[in-house]
């Protein structure tokens, strides 16, 4: 077939001697059937950005971070450059979580080499050597498909362990080898530790093979082992080889916010007061109607004096915040801002004696002799 033009600088460079066909092509890349070293393998050829449709793209890459702060600052300002560098980024996603997950003894193909942006990777085959087809396009007995499901349940917690969700997993991107399921497409990948979405991402892919499982073995009881899998991941007590009951239980108590709000509600009215204080306005975002601030004067909590007790037993009420004197002056707006004394503060001899001292050194200067000049006889 005819070599694309991604293509082209691998067989220059002499990593892969020939295309042999196309395989699949996904909403984020194309793969290619291709010989390199007299074996079969494939390539993965990643699509540009305004050619994929990939959704919600924002979801997965939070939290990723490059080690040059240029590069990341680019990124973040969305230049021409950070541009260039978070294609880039996207792109090597997928090898590095390939490698780190085949150190993590998980089921995922064998990264052969990366150029260009193409991956190069092992193929995978079934059992009569042919391409391994993906798990959604096959059928299984009951007892069949819930052992592929208990597989794919260890292999998202040995993902989990080193540090990958997968995002995206579901029966189209798992290819059933020989041996055994094998995960593939790993470009939208987050890591746990940075990504605030995490828990919804690893509770969809878990769901994901909960469908799979009711698709052939409907009486099979689903249970909760998302929850359960991040319960012991928060609580660092996920290993590799956990077992997992399914019999986790979400907490229901009801949680009581009313310390929270307190504590945002006295930080509003302590940042009101400083800028009433200064003349400054108060934004709209300070005043919350509809909401009890906390009483230091009734509080057991010290804030100004508030709370302490005096010499009879009695609580001492809060000092209330002075306006600088200087604030305070005549022909001064509520509004303007105090920036420093008065002149008069500033200089004690008063305006008379400031007016005087220009005229002073203009009349020194004046009586100054000129500078002779070389050349010139006085």
């Amino acid at each position: 077939m005819k070599t694309p033009a991604s293509l082209e600088p691998l067989i220059e460079h002499g990593i892969i001697q020939e295309v042999v066909r196309p395989l699949m092509s996904g909403k984020e890349a194309q793969v290619f059937v291709v010989r390199a070293g007299g074996t079969e393998c494939v390539a993965k050829v990643y699509k540009a950005a305004h050619e994929r449709t990939f959704r919600h793209r924002a979801e997965y890459t939070e939290g990723r971070r490059s080690r040059n702060t240029r590069d990341q600052r680019a990124v973040l300002k969305r230049s021409r450059h950070g541009r260039k560098r978070d294609e880039a980024a996207w792109r090597s996603a997928e090898v590095d979580t390939i490698h780190r997950l085949r150190e993590a003894g998980v089921r995922v193909p064998e990264p052969i080499n990366f150029v260009e942006g193409v991956l190069v990777m092992e193929l995978v085959r079934d059992a009569g050597g042919e391409p391994a087809p993906r798990l959604g396009d096959l059928v299984f007995e009951a007892d069949e498909a819930f052992g592929i499901y208990r597989t794919l349940i260890r292999e998202v917690v040995r993902m989990l362990c080193a540090g990958v969700i997968h995002g995206d997993l579901s029966e189209f991107n798992v290819l059933m080898a020989h041996e055994g399921p094998v995960v593939i497409d790993f470009p939208q990948s987050v890591d746990p530790a940075r990504n605030l979405n995490a828990r919804k991402l690893l509770l969809r892919d878990v769901e994901n093979l909960h469908r799979f499982l009711r698709r052939f073995a409907p009486e099979r009881p689903i249970r909760p082992l998302g929850e359960e899998i991040w319960a012991l991941y928060e609580k660092n007590r996920l290993r590799p080889d956990t077992e997992l009951r399914g019999n986790h239980r979400a907490p229901r108590g009801r949680a009581d916010t009313r310390s929270v709000m307190a504590v945002i509600e006295d930080v509003n009215r302590d940042e009101r007061a400083r800028r009433e204080a200064h003349g400054r306005d108060v934004p709209a975002a300070l005043v919350v109607p509809g909401r009890t601030v906390v009483d230091f004067t009734r509080d057991g909590r010290s804030r100004s004096g508030a709370g302490k007790l005096d010499d009879k037993g009695r609580r001492r009420p809060a000092r209330k915040c002075r306006r600088p004197a200087s604030s305070n002056r005549p022909g001064r707006s509520d509004g303007a801002k105090a920036t420093g004394p008065s002149k008069e503060a500033r200089d004690p001899a008063g305006p008379g004696k400031r007016a005087e001292e220009p005229a002073k050194r203009r009349r020194a200067r004046r009586r100054r002799k000129p500078r002779s000049r070389p050349g010139n006889p006085d």
